[in-house]
């Protein structure tokens, strides 16, 4: 590819000052993660001013280098910007997070289409239940990198999940307790408005993460508290 002119869609997951007025901006697309130098972006004449942004669906045309890695950008033009994000810092730092996800895990080649469409869905998305889009999107998130855990099985009032095996009927090493509600949660986060018992959920997914990926607990950890502090996801008496 190196040496060639690619045309592509692209979610923009970051912007970073590169030198005075050029910036290095870094994509998703639906072959995997790129970066891109977008020289003289600043300049008042430029052509890829105010073009990009985090969170923005664009189409871009960059020149494709083997040595650096970074690609020049030559063309973009926004697709979807997104602006309701700007009214909302919690719905956005939940973005941000989403955007990290993805940015960590997405693979390199065809199945990163898969990752971009899951992303544009999360960026998409204005429901005012945080918490539980956030279950949705982890977990989704673990489908797409083959450690998807096996949320069926939970009988009991309370029964064992196998951190390790992901899987409450076959056995691991490692437990923790999850309760019927907790399990339902986790099957359809969505659904659920009890903030407490997404919360739980939360816990369980946070420890699975930490067992199976490695993954900065603190960043989850203050995105989860901003999030979960809405007035709109306080649901404990209900």
């Amino acid at each position: 590819m190196a040496g060639e002119t690619v045309k592509t869609s692209a979610v923009c997951l970051g912007v970073r000052r590169w030198s005075r007025t050029s910036h290095v901006v870094t994509w998703l697309t639906p072959e995997g993660k790129i970066s891109t130098i977008a020289k003289g972006a600043e300049r008042p004449k430029s052509f890829l001013l105010g073009q990009y942004d985090a969170n923005y669906t664009c189409e871009i045309v960059y020149y494709a280098r083997a040595k650096s890695g970074l690609h020049a950008l030559r063309e973009c033009s926004p697709l979807k910007f997104r602006e309701s994000l700007r009214k909302d810092w919690r719905r956005l730092a939940l973005m941000e997070y989403f955007r990290y996800l993805v940015a960590e895990l997405a693979p390199s080649g065809p199945d990163a289409k898969a990752w971009m469409e899951l992303l544009e869905t999360g960026l998409d998305r204005e429901e005012d239940n945080l918490v539980a889009r956030m279950l949705e999107f982890e977990i989704a998130v673990l489908r797409l990198a083959g450690l998807s855990p096996s949320l069926t099985g939970c009988k009991a009032p309370e029964s064992p999940f196998y951190i390790d095996t992901g899987s409450f009927t076959s056995p691991g090493m490692r437990q923790m307790p999850v309760s019927i509600e907790v399990a339902s949660t986790l099957a359809r986060p969505v659904l659920q408005k009890n903030l407490r018992l997404l919360l739980d959920a939360a816990r369980v997914i946070g420890v699975y993460y930490s067992f199976h990926l490695d993954f900065p607990v603190d960043v989850r950890r203050n995105v989860l508290k901003l999030i979960a502090n809405e007035k709109g996801n306080e649901h404990e008496n209900d």
